[in-house]
């Protein structure tokens, strides 16, 4: 894993150029996100997003993730923590960062959302729920047609923890259609989570 070092930390996580403004990032590096904040049902559960998944934030998430610019960590950590403490989005059991294969943080060398999550959980004094696993090798979701996504998802998750009566947090980069937050939240509830709420910093305009 590669931690990216800057001379001055007063700089842009981003553009590393401009002085920090907000969230580890520049004013003009921040003007270029589009917020939403927005609160929506996903099959009847509550779900909420930061951002609008437009250009610049597809760039800011490919450094993080695939670029290694683990530093970025910090930027999506500050943001989701400001909106919690903000919004009183604080009353939960666990936090649960949504998790990945095996195979998938082997190959990348890190796990994006267990690092964002590690970097908030402790300030808000909420226990993260590291017992619920990705078990299965699934295709890439963006490949796939909708009823593919769905099929592509079952069997994919499993918690070995009594969460009975629990409220947990989900957390994650990016929701589509949902199908992951879905069936994380289905798995959750089967085994006694007594409400679940899903917080991605980024979604796509379908489901808003």
């Amino acid at each position: 894993m590669i931690d990216f070092l800057f001379l001055d930390e007063g700089l842009c996580f981003s553009c590393k150029k401009e002085r920090v403004y907000k969230y580890k990032l520049c004013k003009d590096c921040l003007d270029k996100l589009d917020y939403i904040g927005n609160k929506f049902d996903l099959s009847g559960n509550t779900c909420y997003s930061l951002y609008f998944y437009n250009d610049f934030m597809k760039r800011l998430i490919a450094d993080y993730k695939f670029s290694r610019n683990t530093s970025l960590k910090e930027v999506f950590s500050d943001m989701i923590y400001r909106f919690l403490v903000d919004k009183n989005l604080t009353d939960f059991d666990y936090i649960l960062a949504s998790p990945s294969s095996k195979k998938t943080v082997n190959k990348r060398g890190f796990d994006h959302i267990n690092l964002i999550v590690d970097d908030f959980s402790n300030k808000l004094g909420i226990r993260k729920l590291d017992e619920f696993k990705k078990i299965k090798n699934t295709k890439s979701q963006h490949t796939l047609n909708r009823l593919e996504r769905g099929e592509n998802l079952k069997g994919a998750f499993k918690l070995d923890k009594d969460i009975k009566g629990s409220r947990i947090l989900l957390i994650d980069d990016l929701i589509t259609t949902g199908n992951t937050a879905l069936e994380i939240i289905k798995e959750l509830k089967y085994m006694g989570a007594s409400e679940v709420v899903t917080l991605a910093i980024c979604s796509e305009s379908s489901i808003n």
